[in-house]
């Protein structure tokens, strides 16, 4: 059984991630339904402001008893937690297989700005998935972005957060092919009188390919039926997996799990697919 739990607030985004994970779930599994309510806080110099905490509960309380009666599916339960929604999910995930959180905002700005999809990918270990862009439908066609750091030292691959996102993968209910895509990107050199002949093309295609190969065969055999093929992609590897995203129902992605403040600034893959992708995002850390 796969344990999803979904952040939900009466925004459409968070109506989609529940909807999402109500086409992801098999027939025995569990989507827990959470909801955040806290007081606001009234500052002013000349406003007095009484806010009944009941009432705030009771409003809250009564959204999420709608919404999840008026989909009408015995998987799904409710739980109203009162503090900060990132927070509270976190929490609440803490025996969860699966996050989900909706999130339409462009721009790695929006994400910046104190989000909860900010604050959960930033401060849960397991995978969250951003669910955002047109495509809202179970993951059949599933993309992989990989590389192979540390797949050289003879390890199982534990440690490759690549192996652990196609693991993940793997891991999926319903999923029919998946792609383990690797790209390469040669920045463009000028240094006088230009006279190389630049990279080989073909070559370095064969070099991502067998990049991806090698995770492939870290991460062990796929579920039955369930397709998996390397393939190389020209590009950064943010471009890469924005691009992949358009004919994808779902783009995974590992994450070495550098978070908070830094790594923000250092504007990671995972962060930048999850930004502009054009169909949910797992990231897995």
């Amino acid at each position: 059984m796969t344990k999803f739990v979904v952040g939900v607030d009466p925004s459409p985004e968070s109506r989609e991630a529940l909807e999402w994970a109500l086409e992801q779930a098999g027939p025995g599994d569990q989507i827990v339904a959470v909801h955040a309510w806290d007081v606001p806080l009234v500052t002013g110099y000349e406003v007095a402001v009484a806010i009944d905490p009941t009432e705030i509960r009771d409003a809250s309380g009564a959204f999420l008893g709608d919404l999840v009666s008026s989909l009408s599916d015995d998987r799904i339960t409710s739980l109203l937690a009162q503090g900060h929604p990132g927070r509270s999910l976190v929490e609440v995930a803490d025996d969860a297989d699966i996050v989900v959180v909706g999130h339409r905002g462009s721009g790695k700005a929006s994400v910046i700005l104190g989000s909860t999809a900010n604050y959960v990918l930033h401060h849960t270990d397991k995978p969250v998935v951003v669910v955002r862009g047109s495509r809202n439908a179970a993951a059949r066609q599933v993309v992989v972005g990989v590389d192979d750091h540390g797949l050289g030292d003879g390890g199982d691959g534990d440690e490759n957060p690549s192996v652990r996102a196609l693991r993940a993968a793997y891991a999926l209910n319903g999923v029919e092919w998946i792609d383990v895509i690797h790209a390469w990107f040669a920045p463009g050199v000028a240094a006088g009188v230009y006279v190389g002949a630049g990279p080989d093309m073909d070559e370095m295609d064969r070099s991502a390919i067998e990049v991806a190969e090698r995770v492939i065969a870290a991460a062990g055999p796929p579920p039955e039926g369930v397709g998996v093929r390397p393939r190389p992609e020209r590009g950064t590897a943010g471009f890469a997996m924005i691009e992949a995203s358009r004919d994808a129902d779902l783009i995974v992605v590992g994450s070495r799990g550098r978070g908070g403040f830094v790594g923000l600034l250092l504007g990671s893959t995972s962060l930048e697919t999850a930004a502009h992708s054009h169909s949910p995002v797992m990231i897995v850390r």
